[in-house]
């Protein structure tokens, strides 16, 4: 009896040795695998990945020329996450700097309430180069824009767009998000809008807080979990294409700006851009929200929404509509052909 537990406590004990030798060689192949960033570090108390470490700091001016790569930092340090596939990470704070992520490809950033100008993906002019499988996590800010043009799979947790005219290069107010043409797969789990502005030919392009559209090139499967616009002068959600899902939408206030300098909007008639929606659903097919709850006190517009022109093939499914402090002086506008199907309105 004694000889078998000894058997197997030299058994258990080999094996044992063996796994935590295979352990310590799996890790040392990691670490050999790792690549050498000695090329781009100017701050090594901050581990790879860290913007820090490459001399990015929040609420500073040193967004400026990188000593070893004689480039942007920001532009060296999207740089090297494209090309090693490292994730990058930025502390909470304003960075005083815009972010473009135009033309990458197969990016991970992570932010912890980063603040920043504008950020756009689309594609670069001169590269002709689509930008794909981009993922933003945790929550970013700014006071200014997120646009997206061009651009396919890309996932964004958390957006928050706010106006304040100190923080924005352009001095400008808020020109929320827009997804433009030739979009595809994209999916945002929070988008906030807190204000969105209009005023001289600065705004001209102005149209919605959210818009969703691309004149005959209309973005393609937009996936948004929940939208809450605070406060917008113009239109709320605009929104054309196919097969969008989008979860929740909750509008504040809306149409409590000014039209002028205002250009007309893609797939609307002309002179429609004026008059002010909350929600504006054109020419967008087998798509839907779960609740849209539109709040019309202290609202400007012409109308509650617009349903345009659509086809009941192929229908924008509205689950719950809730109209909530409600206008009489504010209608809802149905167009003959349109393709809305309510299923419960309150």
């Amino acid at each position: 009896m004694k000889s078998i537990l000894f058997s197997c406590i030299i058994f258990l004990s080999f094996y044992s040795c063996k796994g935590k030798t295979e352990k310590e060689e799996s890790q040392q192949n990691y670490e050999n695998q790792l690549f050498d960033d000695s090329d781009y570090v100017l701050n090594s108390d901050f581990p790879i990945g860290d913007v820090r470490r490459y001399g990015i700091f929040p609420d500073s001016t040193y967004l400026s020329i990188h000593p070893f790569t004689k480039e942007p930092k920001l532009k060296t340090v999207l740089d090297l996450a494209e090309k090693e596939s490292i994730e990058l990470f930025f502390p909470r704070g304003y960075y005083k700097s815009a972010l473009i992520l135009d033309s990458r490809i197969g990016l991970k950033m992570s932010f912890d309430q980063a603040e920043f100008d504008i950020i756009h993906i689309t594609d670069n002019s001169e590269l002709k180069i689509k930008p794909s499988d981009i993922e933003l996590r945790g929550q970013i800010i700014t006071y200014d824009r997120l646009g997206i043009t061009e651009a396919q799979n890309i996932s964004i947790d958390s957006v928050i767009i706010k106006s304040d005219e100190q923080k924005n290069i352009r001095g400008l107010r808020s020109r929320g998000c827009h997804i433009y043409h030739g979009c595809k797969d994209i999916k945002i789990k929070f988008l906030e809008i807190d204000d969105f502005g209009s005023g001289d030919k600065k705004y001209q392009h102005n149209h919605a807080a959210l818009s969703i559209d691309g004149w005959n090139n209309n973005p393609e499967n937009v996936q948004i979990d929940k939208v809450h616009i605070k406060s917008t002068d113009r239109h709320g959600v605009y929104i054309t294409g196919k097969d969008h899902l989008i979860g929740e939408v909750y509008i504040d206030k809306f149409g409590v700006g000014s039209s002028e300098h205002m250009s007309p909007m893609q797939d609307a008639v002309k002179g429609e851009e004026i008059e002010f929606k909350a929600l504006w659903v054109n020419k967008c097919y087998n798509s839907s929200i779960e609740k849209v709850v539109i709040n019309e006190k202290g609202s400007k517009a012409k109308y509650t929404a617009h349903f345009d022109y659509g086809d009941k093939t192929r229908p924008f499914t509205i689950g719950v509509l809730d109209i909530i402090n409600d206008n009489p002086n504010i209608n809802i506008l149905e167009d003959n052909n349109n393709g809305v199907l309510i299923e419960n309105q309150q």
